[in-house]
């Protein structure tokens, strides 16, 4: 079950901000915090698991805090970031994409916190095989792109976006549910499927733990850097003691052993402080990948 949830959660390391000035009501402490999930941040994954996975989550928000706290799953970034706007709850996690996308519609949302994945920079790539004739996404017409059960968000937008540039029926997306990156990987190195959908970091691995078959791989197409996932929260729902001490408890997870626990489940180095870098990525980002009309 914890590898289940640990590839599940890799878009949260996806799990990642920028911060856009506001204005604000007075602030009011909250009896107990509420943490919103974007549901679709866990593809092919059960509701239940994706409650008990958060768990870590949740515990380390109630450590710094010192307050009780529930997990809430959410249909999508823009009712995630309307539910923080009418403090429905008091934190949401967003793929870096989504929140560039919602908040210049919501002013009254600032980032608390970054994730920093594997590799620290999120790429997307199309990988197949080294002997295989294609020399761009748009020859990949004779098989399929096969996406591994748990993809994070950014590689299914990169693939997603990509297909309209290309002639029809090309790099058509054939998902995998029941199979991990590293199976569908080693489908492509063994030449029984065309091409896969994965994230860099992830084929990084598979080329480290299997360099025979990573030697097999090549990528074909890479993504433009996608910002990694934010913490964000509503200006004034909150304290800004408790603030300060959950953004400190999650930028110093590493140093504590329950920290170091819940970044290994969520397949996460660590939690960074908002900068100029990011927000920059966030700009874009959003120039590269407008939101969906």
């Amino acid at each position: 079950m914890l590898r289940a949830c640990a590839v599940a959660l890799v878009p949260l390391a996806a799990v990642g901000l920028g911060a856009v000035p506001g204005a604000a009501g007075p602030a009011t402490p909250a009896p107990g915090i509420k943490l919103g999930l974007n549901r679709g941040m866990f593809p092919d994954v059960a509701p239940a698991m994706i409650q008990a996975a958060a768990v870590p989550f949740r515990d380390l928000l109630k450590k710094q805090s010192g307050l009780d706290g529930e997990v809430e799953l959410v249909d999508g970034h823009d009712a995630l970031a309307a539910k923080l706007t009418a403090r429905e709850v008091q934190f949401g996690v967003f793929h870096g994409f989504e929140w560039a996308w919602v908040r210049p519609h919501h002013p009254d949302l600032q980032a608390l916190a970054v994730t920093v994945p594997p590799g620290r920079r999120l790429h997307a790539c199309l990988v197949v095989n080294k002997d295989a004739k294609a020399e761009s996404p748009a020859d990949l017409t004779a098989g399929t792109v096969l996406i591994p059960g748990g993809t994070k968000g950014h590689c299914r937008l990169f693939l997603d976006r990509l297909r309209p540039t290309l002639p029809d029926g090309a790099a058509k997306p054939e998902p995998a549910p029941e199979a991990s990156t590293d199976e569908v990987l080693g489908r492509v190195a063994l030449g029984t499927a065309a091409a896969a959908l994965v994230d860099e970091a992830a084929l990084s691995a598979y080329q480290n733990n299997k360099p025979g078959a990573g030697r097999l791989l090549r990528v074909l197409a890479r993504s433009e850097p996608f910002p990694p996932a934010a913490v964000v929260y509503r200006r004034g729902a909150v304290d800004p003691t408790v603030l300060d001490k959950i953004r400190s408890g999650l930028v110093k997870a590493t140093a504590t052993a329950q920290g170091k626990a819940f970044l290994f489940l969520w397949n996460l180095k660590g939690f960074e402080d908002v900068s100029p870098a990011y927000e920059a990525d966030l700009q874009q980002v959003l120039k590269a990948y407008p939101p969906p009309k």
